[in-house]
């Protein structure tokens, strides 16, 4: 994919998958970036990617490193960068740096928060309990991820296949 074999539909879906990414809190241009380079299916070199989204090759440098901080993209050379062209892959090594960096913080705290509430006699009850569903609900949460962690990717593509198909049989996609 060149800048000139952009369409107006690869920009537009580019773009959706940025404002998705800053939606799901992460940083809107580095999912652009990344967007892009899924797209294209091949390593880009810097200069490509700048001239088809229009960008300083500083605030590339930062998406870059963002990126590669998650573990989405990788260089292949010198100015030149790839991403997976698998989504599966690709949702996978981002659910997995997500884990790790949020769900065990997250527990941490939660767990914490519930301990003093619990001990601490001037406490609401009703924040105690709260924090107590909200506790649960993270951790069931972190054990139903722990284990489908356990389960290769194809059987996981195939419960999920599995899933969708049997979703769509009870009705249409909105």
């Amino acid at each position: 994919m060149t800048s000139s074999a952009l369409t107006p539909a690869t920009m537009r879906l580019v773009d959706f998958l940025g404002e998705l990414g800053g939606r799901w809190g992460n940083p809107p241009l580095p999912c652009r970036v990344h967007g892009y380079l899924f797209l294209a299916g091949r390593p880009l070199r810097e200069n490509e990617i700048c001239q088809a989204l229009e960008l300083d090759p500083d605030s590339l440098k930062e998406a870059m490193a963002w990126l590669e901080a998650f573990g989405l993209v990788e260089s292949t050379a010198p100015e030149h960068w790839q991403t997976d062209s698998d989504p599966w892959t690709v949702m996978m090594r981002a659910l997995e740096e997500r884990r790790r960096r949020e769900l065990a913080p997250a527990l941490q705290l939660l767990r914490d928060c519930r301990r003093e509430s619990a001990t601490d006699r001037s406490a609401d009850r009703r924040v105690d309990m709260q924090i107590g569903k909200l506790l649960t609900l993270v951790e069931d949460l972190a054990a139903i991820d722990s284990q489908a962690g356990r389960l290769s990717p194809q059987r996981l593509r195939q419960i999920v296949r599995l899933g969708g198909k049997a979703a769509r049989f009870l009705g249409p996609v909105p």
